[in-house]
């Protein structure tokens, strides 16, 4: 709660047109003009890619989405269609197969890096960085970069930023945990490269560092 609180009084008045797809928690926001054919990354499926497939369908972006969950690869075989580009991987900030920890409650879908809940069920998977990820993919940059990620989110923007890489638009949960130290330090970093928290529902925050030019 302090976390969103603090989020609220980061926000920035922005002229910029900004779209909004996905359907409920999973409903995150895009800029209205970005040029079809520009790269997204998608961190974190869950069993909702109802943004992902609509950057796709109604914003010609070239998607590419990542999740290792068992149940997200299954959502994913029977629901995409091809729409978007899906890798069962991680993010993290080293590239490495690591174990996912089961939630409490078996029924989600969410999976933890660190083992939150002190379950005794995991999975392993193949994690890697965003600049690993972006040299596989053979991406020199990115536009939109999301991260739903259940807690990895500070070593991944961390990471991502000390190799100098910015996407101009950035969508973040911040959650599992969300201190709000850790949530004030990676903030005013992004504040450091430039970017400006202009929308924001409860922990899911949209961030934009400049207005690209098409």
């Amino acid at each position: 709660m302090a976390a969103r609180a603090w989020l609220r009084t980061q926000l920035k008045k922005s002229d910029a047109k900004i779209a909004r797809f996905g359907e409920g928690h999973a409903s995150w926001w895009v800029l209205a003009e970005t040029a079809p054919g520009a790269v997204a990354y998608c961190g974190g499926v869950g069993l909702d890619a109802t943004y992902d497939f609509a950057l796709a369908d109604k914003m010609a972006l070239e998607v590419h989405s990542f999740d290792p969950t068992p149940t997200s690869v299954e959502y994913m075989q029977r629901s995409n269609a091809g729409r978007v580009c899906f890798h069962p991987w991680g993010f993290l900030d080293r590239d490495d197969k690591v174990r996912f920890h089961a939630p409490t409650d078996p029924r989600h879908a969410n999976w933890f890096v660190e083992n939150l809940h002190r379950t005794d069920a995991f999975f392993e998977a193949d994690c890697f960085t965003i600049e690993t990820a972006m040299e596989k993919l053979g991406h020199s940059k990115i536009e939109l970069l999301k991260i739903d990620i259940e807690g990895s989110w500070a070593r991944v923007l961390t990471d991502m930023l000390e190799k100098g890489i910015f996407p101009n638009q950035l969508c973040v949960e911040f959650d599992s945990p969300a201190p709000i130290w850790s949530v004030m330090k990676i903030v005013k970093r992004l504040h450091a490269e430039e970017y400006q928290l202009v929308r924001r529902s409860k922990e899911n925050c949209f961030f934009i560092r400049r207005m690209p030019r098409y």
